[in-house]
């Protein structure tokens, strides 16, 4: 699974260097690699399988702990290399890049530093933080079941009642809600989840229809929300495409958790799943920008390696030297506070 999560980290590196056009290359993306980019442009879906190990690994975190733990065990894990990626990307867009787009303003970076800022209705320091939000909802959803203290029969009715509320709220037209809500995405977190209590508790008919449910809401919402009609931002991908793409990565999870491949693995992997966070959370604007410094002397297949090298060498100087240190201290600490 670990090693799942960072092949979708890389897909949507992939998606993001070779796939959108931006003005660090010096032609389409389509042109640049009139094949890889088609490819790639499926890469977006790599957010799909995140959500997915999400559901599953955070319903079994939770098991035999409190509300407190949880919640300090979560923000030890998700914000020290946020904070870093935050104010980095902040200074690079500020400072050293400034065509990477509109510059960002103090108030602004205080307010990702929370990691609230779609409630706040404030920019994103850097667009791909989008999902976090996304978690962040999956994460206070957690904490009220716990609090709620769900049986295996409360899970089983609420992985039904509450990805079909998101359903509806997604068909409606309140975009700010269906953001706040994380209403396009919900079920795949309870697929996860589905996944979870199989492994649990036996395979049971009920948890296979709430798994069939969901799936079936998973690639409707996938479908109707970011498949374009017409090619944009250089995605070039087409319905049957992503439908086919989207139940793979289903079976793929479902085969990763749920057959004897769960206990298959081997050390290099485990490894290079805990480079997925800090990967995702800075390659976007510093790959561009150094893609754009190598781009017209370096050419662009060789541009393209570095880039995702250098992506990963981030990646692990991030999770060695803040990651790994800073998580048990926060985590011990929070534990004390909230407790």
């Amino acid at each position: 699974m670990d090693f799942a999560r960072f092949i979708a980290a890389l897909a949507v590196v992939f998606y993001h260097f070779a796939s959108r056009d931006a003005e660090q290359w010096s032609a389409s993306t389509r042109a640049m690699f009139p094949d890889f980019s088609i490819i790639s442009s499926y890469g977006y879906l790599g957010v799909q399988l995140f959500f997915i190990v999400s559901g599953f690994v955070i319903l079994m975190s939770t098991e035999g702990r409190t509300v407190s733990s949880f919640a300090a065990a979560r923000a030890a894990r998700i914000f020290p290399a946020y904070w870093l990626a935050v104010v980095a990307t902040a200074c690079l867009r500020t400072w050293t890049a400034p065509e990477l787009g509109d510059g960002v303003t103090f108030p602004q970076v205080l307010v990702n530093l929370t990691m609230f800022q779609v409630p706040a209705d404030v920019s994103h320091v850097d667009d791909v933080y989008w999902t976090l939000w996304i978690e962040m909802v999956f994460y206070i959803v957690m904490a009220c079941l716990m609090a709620m203290k769900v049986t295996y029969r409360g899970y089983t009715i609420f992985l039904a009642a509450y990805p079909a509320l998101m359903l509806h709220i997604a068909q409606t037209e309140n975009l700010r809600l269906i953001d706040i809500t994380g209403a396009k995405y919900f079920s795949f977190f309870a697929l996860g989840m589905c996944l979870y209590l199989i492994h649990k508790h036996g395979s049971k008919i009920e948890l296979w229809l709430l798994f069939a449910f969901n799936a079936a809401i998973g690639i409707r919402n996938t479908l109707y929300f970011s498949v374009p009609n017409e090619p944009t931002d250089g995605r070039f991908v087409t319905d049957a495409g992503v439908a086919i793409v989207v139940v793979a990565i289903i079976v793929l999870m479902t085969v990763l958790t749920l057959t004897p491949l769960k206990h298959r693995g081997y050390t290099w992997m485990t490894k290079a799943g805990a480079l997925t966070y800090p990967l995702y959370l800075t390659h976007h604007y510093w790959g561009l920008w150094l893609i754009g410094l190598l781009e017209p002397t370096t050419g662009k297949w060789l541009t393209l390696a570095i880039a995702v090298a250098a992506s990963l060498i981030v990646a692990y100087v991030i999770e060695r030297w803040i990651e790994r240190p800073v998580r048990p201290r926060m985590r011990h600490t929070l534990k004390k506070v909230l407790s």
